[in-house]
């Protein structure tokens, strides 16, 4: 089921669809990035040009496997009318794990206050690079519970017109 899945994502359509999700969710990233920081000014003052390369390839490789994952998900839906358990939470997840740590801390923390929720993010040095290294190695493991729940296919693919 896993190679058919693939085979599928280099169809024009899903090529359009995953592109279009990892532009958006790229542009997230670079958004919680800039919240962080609160001006883009301030960013390339707080990091340093390898510092912020860093975080920018992290921000891609993060939005590569949630762009993967949900066009995957969607292409198996398509085939088998079921999607796999979990496949557009985990991209959800990240946004809000994200949002929460290395975002705008203050703003998470004045918004939660407000309905009575006490919350402090840990600020780790190097912009938070720690907190996207957690996001990424969870973002790994779901990636991985993903491609295994699409190989195992439940439902047998149904026919496809050309």
């Amino acid at each position: 089921m896993l190679t058919m899945v693939f085979e599928k994502q280099k169809e024009k359509k899903n090529l359009i669809l995953f592109a279009s999700i990892f532009i958006f969710i790229y542009g997230l990233y670079f958004f919680l990035d800039w919240l962080a920081h609160g001006s883009f000014s301030a960013l390339f003052e707080a990091m340093s040009p390898g510092l912020f390369t860093l975080h920018q390839v992290f921000n891609i490789v993060m939005a590569f496997m949630a762009a993967l994952m949900i066009s995957l998900s969607q292409i198996k839906l398509t085939l088998t009318s079921t999607e796999p358990l979990g496949a557009t939470g985990i991209p959800f997840f990240s946004f809000i794990f994200g949002l929460l740590t290395f975002g705008c801390a203050p703003c998470v923390v004045a918004f939660l206050s407000a309905v009575g929720i006490a919350f402090t993010p840990i600020v780790f040095p190097m912009g938070n690079l720690l907190w996207k290294v957690i996001l990424l190695t969870l973002m790994i493991l779901g990636f991985i519970y993903i491609l295994k729940s699409i190989n195992k296919g439940v439902c047998k693919p149904k026919k496809i017109k050309d």
